[in-house]
C-alpha cells in the first residue's frame, strides 16, 4: 500500500477485526478518496470471522489525524437557504406526516396531513422523512442527543417537534455550523465530554459508527448516558448490500480514509451486544439507493450520473425487490437497541 502524501494522516496498523478481533484478508487494495480529495491509497480488508464479516482499514490513520481526511468534508458547507414558501411547504408537509406516522401534536393537523399525503406518492418520500428525525417517536420535554452532528440538520427537525436537543462533533467547523442553526453542539468525542450517567431519552447518530476508531467503545458510552428506558438509534452503510456487490472497489459506502470500517448486519449486531445494548429492530433501506448508485457511477467514471436518471431509478426499483427475498441487501442498516 502508498503511504499517505505529507499533508496526509499518519497510519497505524490494524491487524485485528474492531469488533470481534479476528483477522481478515485484503478486499480492496489502493483505494483511493475520490470524494473529499483526501491524500493517499488505502486498503480495505474483511473479517474472516463468519459471524461477523467487518470491512476495516488496514492501516487506518492515527486517531489524532483523522481531521485530515475531512478538510474539505460536505459538513463545511452552509446549506442553502430556500424560499419562504417553499421552506412553509416542506415544514408543513413534514408536520403533517409525523403527526399521522409518530403521533406527533402539531396545530392546523387536518391540513397539514392532507398535504403531506398529497406529496407522499414521490418514491421513498416518507422513507426520507422518518430518516430525518431518525424514527423517534413523541417524548414531550426528552433530551436527545446526536453524536456527530455535522450541521444539525436532524437536530433542528427534532427541536422543532418539541425535543430539547444536543449535539456533539469532533469537526469545529461542522460544530460552528450547528451553532449558526441555533442547535447547542460540543467539539470533540463524546467521551470527551463526559455527560453523567443517563442523561438522554435518546442518542442518534447518522452515518457515524462507520467514522470512528473504537465502535465498540462508542456504542458503550452510548449506552452508559442512555435512561434506563431510553432508546438509542443508528444508521450506518451496509456492506452487504446490493450497490456493494454490483460496483465493488467504487461502491459510495467505501469511502476511504474516513470510512474506518463499515458494517454488516451480523457486525452491527455483534457491536451492539457486546456494548451491553439490547438490539430491538436491525434491518435494511433501499432508501438511499438511487443516490448510491448515482455516486458510484461517478466513482466508476461515469461523468453524468444523477440520483434522477433511468439507471438510478431502475437500480431503487431492481433493490426493492430484491429486499422481498433477501432483507439484508438495501444500502444502509438501520439499528435501534436500548440499554441491556
Amino acid at each position: 500500500m502508498s503511504e499517505p502524501g505529507r499533508d496526509g494522516p499518519r497510519t497505524c496498523r490494524i491487524p485485528g477485526c474492531p469488533v470481534c478481533g479476528a483477522s481478515g484478508t485484503t478486499l480492496y487494495d489502493d483505494l483511493a478518496d475520490h470524494l473529499f480529495g483526501a491524500p493517499g491509497l488505502w486498503r480495505m480488508v474483511r473479517c474472516s470471522g463468519s459471524a461477523c464479516g467487518l470491512l476495516w482499514l488496514d492501516p487506518a490513520p492515527l486517531p489524532a489525524d483523522l481531521k485530515l481526511a475531512y478538510e474539505s468534508y460536505y459538513t463545511h458547507a452552509q446549506a442553502a437557504v430556500r424560499p419562504l414558501a417553499v421552506r412553509t411547504i416542506l415544514r408543513w408537509v413534514k408536520e403533517g406526516h409525523y403527526a399521522t406516522r409518530f403521533g406527533y401534536v402539531v396545530r392546523g393537523v387536518a391540513v397539514k396531513r392532507l398535504l403531506a399525503f398529497a406529496l407522499l406518492a414521490r418514491p421513498h418520500f416518507a422513507e426520507w422523512l422518518d430518516n430525518l428525525i431518525m424514527r423517534l417517536p413523541p417524548c414531550p420535554g426528552g433530551r436527545v442527543l446526536d453524536v456527530g452532528c455535522g450541521e444539525g440538520r436532524t437536530l433542528e427537525q427534532l427541536r422543532d417537534l418539541g425535543w430539547q436537543v444536543e449535539g456533539v462533533d469532533f469537526d469545529s467547523r461542522a460544530v460552528r455550523n450547528a451553532e449558526t442553526r441555533g442547535i447547542p453542539a460540543r467539539l470533540g468525542t463524546l467521551a470527551d465530554q463526559h455527560y453523567p450517567d443517563s442523561s438522554f431519552d435518546a442518542v442518534v447518530h447518522r452515518h457515524v459508527l462507520e467514522h470512528v476508531p473504537d465502535p465498540v467503545g462508542l456504542l458503550a458510552e452510548c449506552r452508559r448516558v442512555l435512561k434506563p428506558d431510553g432508546r438509542l438509534v443508528l444508521l450506518t452503510p451496509n456492506a452487504k448490500s446490493l450497490g456493494h456487490a454490483r460496483f465493488g472497489a467504487d461502491w459510495r459506502g467505501l469511502e476511504p480514509p474516513r470510512h474506518l470500517q463499515v458494517f454488516t448486519p451480523d457486525a452491527l449486531r455483534r457491536a451492539a451486544e457486546t456494548a451491553g445494548l439490547r438490539v430491538g429492530t436491525l434491518n435494511t433501506t433501499a432508501a438511499g439507493a438511487a443516490f448510491i448508485h448515482a455516486q458510484s457511477r461517478l466513482l466508476s467514471g461515469d461523468a453524468g450520473a444523477s440520483p434522477d436518471d433511468g439507471a438510478a431509478r431502475r437500480f431503487e426499483h431492481e433493490e426493492l425487490q430484491r429486499l422481498a427475498r433477501d432483507p439484508w441487501a438495501g444500502e444502509e442498516l438501520w439499528l435501534t437497541a436500548t440499554r441491556d
